[in-house]
């Protein structure tokens, strides 16, 4: 690795990795339970949608690729992002031996994950941020970056406060439907 950003990226993608890991860890462990304790939809969505923003996650760091250097804040940086990506990874799916149902896990750590995505995001719009006005993006590309952003971390918002399972589950849709399609639209 002679460049700055492969030297980061190394980093960075593996811890990503270790919390696309602990996703596919707990749905494999509550697979396996499923006798014991049905999987329901719920903590299935959250986990997908947290995969997804983990892979938007690693598609991003491409930001970074205009590294000059590797300093202790791009670092430290990536190292909090990835690891709030992985503690969210790790309380979607109860621990082995844990007998709450599935849903009321999730119901009881959604909080938690959802402050993870969120705060992730904010971190990692900084760099973004700083490309897109290095490249001297318009206005109007801003904006729609900015409400982008906004409407998914309300609909986060929404699934992490809201009381109807009902309103939760249709979140959580829309929420994998938005992130996959403003992905593939604005790349």
């Amino acid at each position: 690795m002679s460049d700055e950003f492969s030297f980061l990226f190394a980093f960075y993608g593996l811890l990503l990795g270790l919390a696309v890991t602990e996703i596919v860890a707990g749905f494999s462990r509550a697979y396996d339970e499923r006798a014991a304790r049905p999987l329901g939809v719920m903590a299935p969505l959250f986990a997908v949608l947290l995969f997804l923003d983990l892979i938007t996650f690693w598609v991003s760091a491409w930001e970074w690729r205009a590294l000059n250097s590797v300093e202790f804040a791009h670092a430290l940086g990536a190292a909090v992002v990835a690891l709030l990506y992985y503690f969210a990874a790790t309380q979607v799916f109860p621990k082995e031996g844990d007998v709450d149902t599935l849903t009321n896990h999730i119901l009881q750590h959604r909080r938690p994950v959802v402050f993870c995505v969120i705060v992730s995001n904010m971190i990692a719009l900084i760099p973004t941020l700083a490309s897109a006005l290095e490249a001297r993006a318009t206005a109007a590309e801003l904006g729609t970056w900015m409400a982008a952003n906004l409407i998914y971390y309300a609909a986060l918002i929404l699934a992490a406060t809201a009381r109807s399972h009902r309103v939760i589950l249709a979140t959580l849709v829309l929420l994998i439907a938005y992130v996959t399609g403003a992905t593939l639209v604005m790349g």
